[in-house]
């Protein structure tokens, strides 16, 4: 994104300033009907704005009031394996940065490494492992070059998420996200070595947007929805409209989790 970017994004809020930006992954872009009196942004009309080609993601922000938060949501990302420059997602996330915003939220559709965690379950990330060979701050980029990533999914708010969960009765696993660039699903040895190298969920996004939301001092939270068994852990073919189905079926859970969360939190 360009400075031409982030000044039509301040032209279009008109002196809204968002404390907490969601990222809503595959299939998840309903849970923008929660915002009060939205400012609804295409990427289209947004200049320099990279525009998601992968079913599921709507591609636009929007922008208002959830609970106790002014949130900006961004309804669908772009992957890496589309195409893009790592360098720009950083960017991306820096302006989200420059427009006030302090706590970062990360969603995604991940597949489950583990035989116990099925497809429709809710896993917070409590840590990543970036297997993509890509990282965002490469290069040029604000700040510290060589930020700490020991804790970057911040603890008070994924104990916050837990007990929200616990108390409404929606089960929550917890587990090591790992990003692969994709955009082919995994093989059935490459789902037996993520396991061991000890993830519990891969998936195609994400990792890049909170390594340069940490390097921005952001706290994060990161929620997956499992959308499928990873292969050679069931017998389906993997499909992405079957991924579609099965996150549209788990996505009210991860409304209400992050509803209540801005309402109380």
């Amino acid at each position: 994104m360009t400075s031409d970017t982030f000044e039509y994004l301040q032209s279009k809020l008109n002196g809204f300033e968002p404390d907490t930006a969601i990222v809503l992954g595959s299939g998840l872009g309903n849970f923008t009907s929660l915002i009060k009196n939205p400012i609804i942004i295409p990427y289209v009309d947004i200049p320099n704005a990279p525009i998601p080609s992968v079913e599921g993601h709507q591609g636009r922000l929007c922008a208002g009031i959830i609970g106790r938060h002014k949130v900006i949501c961004l309804q669908g990302r772009t992957h890496l394996y589309e195409g893009m420059n790592p360098q720009f997602i950083a960017q991306s996330t820096e302006q989200l940065k420059d427009l006030g915003v302090k706590r970062f939220i990360a969603t995604n559709a991940a597949g489950s490494l583990r035989s116990d965690m099925p497809a429709g379950s809710l896993m917070l990330i409590s840590d990543h492992i970036n297997f993509s060979a890509r990282n965002p701050l490469l290069g040029a980029q604000k700040g510290a070059s060589f930020p700490d990533m020991s804790a970057a999914y911040d603890a008070d708010l994924r104990q916050k998420i837990k007990t929200i969960a616990q108390r409404e009765n929606i089960s929550l696993f917890e587990g090591v996200y790992l990003m692969v660039l994709g955009p082919n699903y995994e093989t059935p040895a490459e789902v037996r070595m993520f396991r061991n190298f000890g993830a519990d969920a891969v998936g195609m996004s994400t990792v890049p947007e909170v390594i340069t939301a940490v390097h921005c001092q952001m706290q994060v939270l990161g929620i997956s929805v499992i959308s499928n068994l990873g292969a050679g852990l069931g017998s389906e073919n993997l499909q992405h409209d079957d991924v579609l189905r099965t996150v549209a079926a788990a996505e009210r859970k991860l409304e209400l989790l992050l509803q209540k969360f801005l309402e109380e939190e």
